[in-house]
């Protein structure tokens, strides 16, 4: 008679070894899958930011050489989303024929030029006119990135990522302002002005960028020649997984963005976009209110950004860790808003106060972007991430038209930022609202079958 001896925890002991192993391959997949693609992604949207936003400093003197009031500044300033909402769709549909490779590559040739070609502009008309080619330029980037992440980024890492992205937006801010700053001294340097040299010197790295773009991205994770075979397969296999289990994954395009959840994120991220570019194109010009020199107000103006950098890493990586996404958006915008509205109560008499609170509202708008885009990656299915994502960016950025533009008449009529700014704090409430509505809507989505 033989005697079988069992060890009950021998199988177990098994299958967290074998967890073990499986988790420790998994994070080095998309160890390497980060590093390839973040860094350049993340660079470029640096260099986006930088030529978007690198004109709140050259207002610093350009206003006054071409004659720009701060209503005509706002309009000018509000002319590149004319263009930036209406080709985003259209963009992201060739970005989808295409590949990401040439597309994206192609649109940092076109913002760079457009970018350096500001430096040219001679009036209010010419202004206007260059931020809508620019606007066009640089319609199919962002759209495209967050497109471009969903298909190589489980759900699981696609915060962390996003949050890292965003931070290299935040840090042009942090770096541009600065530089731009000390570009004013210039002035006069082969006869042309410091907001000149601004745009020609920040316009040429886009370019360069554009010739790495083709080598270091791939359109599929089939193409990734930087994974092995079995990585591959893994990754291919995480993300169909993913798509399957999408609430709307049988839904067309136009019938997701009929969805309550959906139009809800749509209004949020407008109402954050008012928080954002209210403050990014007149932060420079209310602390030159201030009383200081041009070079000193490039080093302040810095300081909002760097909050938001260190704000979108903490938050977005808080929220991977424990898997919440809805008040990981809606929190910061609530900071946001009392940032905001502490800057309406005290720029006028309390300056340095004001400047600390712009620091809180910084650190909130920005923390609010990155986790914002995992609710319609998550939401949306593979037939309508591409154009959901597009439209809900282009929709969301007429804030980026309305908000300078509804500033700068502010501002003139009643001769202050004050009401503006309280006003961007409504705005940002408002965010708050529509991003802790959604997810109820979803909710009652989920337990209804799909047609």
């Amino acid at each position: 008679m033989t005697m079988v001896i069992v060890f009950p925890n021998t199988e177990r002991a098994s299958a967290r070894r074998e967890e073990a192993m499986a988790t420790v391959q998994e994070h080095s997949v998309m160890r390497r899958v980060a590093w390839r693609l973040v860094p350049f992604l993340g660079l470029a949207y640096f260099i986006n930011a930088l030529d978007r936003f690198n004109i709140s400093i050259a207002a610093l003197t350009m206003n006054k050489a071409l004659g720009l009031s701060a209503t005509t500044y706002g309009l000018g300033a509000g002319a590149f989303f004319w263009s930036y909402v209406l080709f985003q769709v259209p963009a992201n549909a060739v970005l989808t024929r295409l590949g990401a490779r040439r597309w994206l590559a192609f649109t940092m040739v076109m913002w760079g030029v457009c970018s350096a070609g500001t430096a040219f502009v001679t009036d209010a008309t010419t202004f206007v006119a260059i931020r809508f080619l620019l606007g066009v330029a640089e319609a199919g980037y962002f759209p495209g990135f967050a497109w471009f992440m969903t298909r190589w980024f489980p759900a699981r890492y696609r915060g962390r990522a996003m949050g890292i992205f965003y931070a290299f937006g935040a840090a042009a801010g942090v770096i541009g302002g600065p530089v731009s700053g000390n570009l004013l001294l210039l002035d006069g340097w082969h006869g042309l002005a410091g907001w000149q040299w601004i745009f020609l010197i920040e316009g040429i790295p886009a370019a360069m960028l554009a010739m790495i773009c083709p080598f270091l991205l791939r359109d599929r994770v089939a193409d990734a020649h930087f994974l092995n075979a079995d990585e591959r397969s893994w990754l291919e296999q995480r993300l169909e997984q993913e798509n399957r289990q999408s609430v709307t994954q049988t839904l067309t395009l136009m019938r997701a963005l009929a969805t309550p959840m959906v139009l809800l994120l749509i209004l949020g991220y407008l109402f954050i976009g008012f928080g954002v570019y209210s403050k990014n194109f007149f932060l420079p010009l209310m602390i030159k209110g201030m009383g200081f020199n041009d070079q000193t107000v490039g080093y302040l103006s810095a300081l909002p950004n760097a909050a938001g950098c260190l704000g979108m890493i903490l938050l977005s990586r808080s929220s991977d860790r424990t898997g919440e996404r809805v008040w990981h958006v809606a929190g910061p915008c609530l900071i946001a808003c009392l940032g905001l509205m502490l800057v309406g109560l005290t720029l006028r008499h309390y300056p340095i106060v004001a400047l600390v609170a712009y620091c809180v509202a910084g650190f909130g708008i920005s923390s609010s972007l990155p986790t914002f885009w995992n609710l319609p990656t998550a939401f949306l299915g593979p037939a309508a991430a591409a154009g959901g994502i597009a439209i809900i960016n282009s929709v969301g950025n007429i804030s980026g038209y309305v908000a300078p533009q509804l500033v700068g008449i502010i501002r003139d009529y009643t001769g202050s930022y004050e009401v503006p700014m309280m006003v961007a704090s409504l705005f940002m409430l408002g965010a708050a609202v529509c991003i802790m509505a959604a997810p109820r809507t979803a909710a009652r989505m989920a337990t209804q079958p799909v047609a």
